[in-house]
């Protein structure tokens, strides 16, 4: 599996913080937007590992996310670009780790 990107809307929900991945239907929680980042990226990660060991195609099960949230990352102007790569070691043979295309949502999760 090549490089790749995935969409990714964050949006606070109370005192907290969710990241919701736009392709597969992915997601995290954390108190800080940096501690946010990090959950989300550990997710994928931990998911790809998990695929390898299982001898399974990532992804390949998940589908994408409620269309809610396409349209809130499709109406949101605001990138986030981060400073650097995070430090996670992932073991031989393990490939294809997305990176992440961050977004925060311009207004409150519409219900369901």
């Amino acid at each position: 599996m090549d490089r790749y990107a995935v969409h990714v809307i964050l949006f606070q929900e109370g005192e907290r913080w969710s990241a919701q991945c736009l392709q597969y239907d992915i997601a995290a929680q954390a108190k800080t937007l940096p501690e946010l980042r990090y959950e989300f990226e550990r997710t994928m990660v931990g998911h790809l590992v998990v695929s390898k060991e299982l001898g399974l195609e990532p992804f390949e099960n998940l589908g994408s996310a409620p269309q809610r949230f396409w349209d809130m990352y499709l109406k949101s102007d605001l990138r986030v670009e981060p400073e650097k790569p995070l430090p996670f070691r992932v073991p031989s043979g393990v490939s294809g780790i997305p990176t992440s295309e961050l977004r925060i949502a311009s207004g409150p999760l519409q219900p369901a």
